[in-house]
């Protein structure tokens, strides 16, 4: 059964810091005005959020009297007036009880809300109950959640009569089918009817879009066929560069699930996808901002391996370019420092030759190394995970694997030559090609990033990173299933 996803539970509560300004047509009112009556909170507070974006925050306060009613308005207030965005907003008393309102041109009505069960009996709780007099999408956007209460209700009924045997499973599924086709109808009823307001917009996008069955095609290419028509068509009933969209619970889900869904997760798969969300969330300057926003944060916080490629594409794109017009010149330049630490060290790319000194001051080179598989492992005595690092990659790793095609490059940072020899002789090292660049000839810095050490990048046979920033498990993982699995 299709269901409406109508909220989120709140668990942070903040100011929204989006900067973009509204743009008012002329005449329209700036103003709000929101009656709430809510008996049972006499001489109390109750709150004003919204959701922006996957998260909700906190926008006004009513203060209510001794018959429990108060006002949500900016009217009498002495800060510039503004009317309240619309989309889907929401009554709240904490984080855990709430009711969802959809706010939309209409910004002067009642709300009034009984049995809230704020004086808790739990032997005589009974539904909430809200109305709402004086907007119409505000009033049909409750109507609607009414309608769907009352659906999961009947589908809770049919799922216990089939549980106790009452029906047997065809007529479980006839009864189903009828509320889903109930639902529906509901829906595109009202996505008509109320086409050019914001319920109408908000209403459509919680329609999925249906993926044919293709019948037609054979067994061999039907699977792949319907998955390319569900990834093509998963905006079809969401205009990405419609603001509107932002402020409904289901628009940041939307867009995650694309990515997780559809998308190969695989750097060049997730770039391609970004830039046409992005490109297509243009034309307004909010969606085109949080778009971006939203598909950099996916490369700077993903887990995966190698996403940092993501980032790295949408900042040359559109922050280094000058595109996002909204950034911080200090937030670009500090990404831009980041940016330069990985610009050349991504997964895939052919590794830079290193030239460096060996204790001897022989000339070393990277690129003459011979083994299959090479570490390159930048470390300084000093630091306190290099301590604990550097053992454990020589005698539990190195040991493990250098005669079957395993070598490490140890690249010691720094310039004191005493401390790097003292170092290799107490850990035993003199088995790894050790090298140093007291001179800052090799430009080391630039094209691996060893701000922080260790700096880990493990090179395979044509040299090209393969594996970057991983712990000593994780190497170790990687070389027994390239050195010893394969080779079986």
């Amino acid at each position: 059964m299709k269901r409406l996803i109508l909220s989120i539970v709140a668990t942070l509560l903040i100011t929204s810091a989006f900067a973009a300004k509204d743009k008012k047509a002329n005449g329209e009112s700036k103003t709000y005005k929101i009656q709430v009556t809510i008996p049972e909170m006499k001489n109390d507070s109750v709150y004003l959020g919204f959701y922006l974006n996957g998260k909700t925050y906190s926008k006004d306060t009513a203060v209510l009297n001794n018959k429990g009613v108060g006002f949500f308005t900016n009217i009498g207030k002495g800060e510039k007036k503004e009317a309240l965005k619309e989309g889907v907003y929401m009554i709240y008393f904490n984080s855990d009880q709430y009711y969802d309102l959809l706010i939309g041109k209409d910004q002067d009505f009642n709300v009034t809300i009984l049995n809230t069960n704020i004086e808790k009996d739990k032997n005589k709780k009974v539904e909430p109950k809200v109305e709402i007099e004086g907007a119409i999408e505000s009033e049909r956007f409750q109507s609607l959640i009414n309608f769907m209460v009352d659906q999961r209700k009947k589908q809770k009924e049919l799922s216990e009569e089939y549980k106790n045997k009452k029906i047997d499973s065809l007529t479980y599924a006839n009864k189903t089918e009828v509320l889903t086709k109930e639902v529906t109808a509901y829906q595109e009823k009202d996505t008509i009817d109320y086409a050019g307001t914001f319920y109408g917009a908000f209403l459509k996008g919680t329609i999925p879009v249906e993926t044919p069955d293709m019948k037609e095609l054979p067994d061999s290419v039907r699977g792949m066929a319907r998955y390319q028509y569900a990834r093509k068509h998963h905006f079809d009933n969401i205009a990405l560069n419609n603001p509107w969209y932002l402020r409904t619970p289901y628009f940041s889900s939307k867009v995650d699930n694309y990515i997780s869904r559809y998308i190969i997760q695989h750097p060049d798969s997730i770039i391609s996808a970004a830039f046409d969300l992005i490109e297509k969330s243009k034309g307004n300057e909010e969606t085109f901002q949080t778009m971006t926003s939203k598909m950099i944060n996916y490369g700077l916080q993903s887990k995966i391996m190698g996403m940092d490629a993501v980032w790295l594409a949408i900042a040359d794109k559109y922050y280094f370019s000058g595109q996002a017009t909204w950034a911080d010149t200090s937030w670009v330049n500090d990404l831009k420092k980041e940016a330069d630490k990985i610009r050349y060290n991504l997964i895939g790319m052919q590794a830079n030759n290193l030239v460096a000194r060996d204790s001897n001051n022989n000339v070393v080179q990277l690129r003459d190394m011979t083994k299959d598989f090479v570490l390159v492992y930048f470390y300084e005595p000093s630091c306190g995970h290099c301590k604990k690092t550097t053992p454990v990659l020589h005698d539990s790793v190195y040991t493990k694997y250098k005669d079957l095609g395993f070598e490490v490059f140890a690249f010691y940072t720094q310039t004191d030559r005493k401390e790097w020899i003292e170092f290799l002789d107490k850990n035993n090292l003199k088995d790894w090609v050790n090298v140093w660049d007291p001179d800052r000839e090799s430009w080391f810095w630039k094209y691996y990033d060893a701000s922080s050490t260790p700096g880990v990048y493990l090179l395979n046979k044509e040299r090209k990173f393969i594996a970057k920033k991983i712990d000593m498990k994780t190497l170790d993982m990687i070389l027994n299933e390239e050195l010893i699995k394969r080779k079986k």
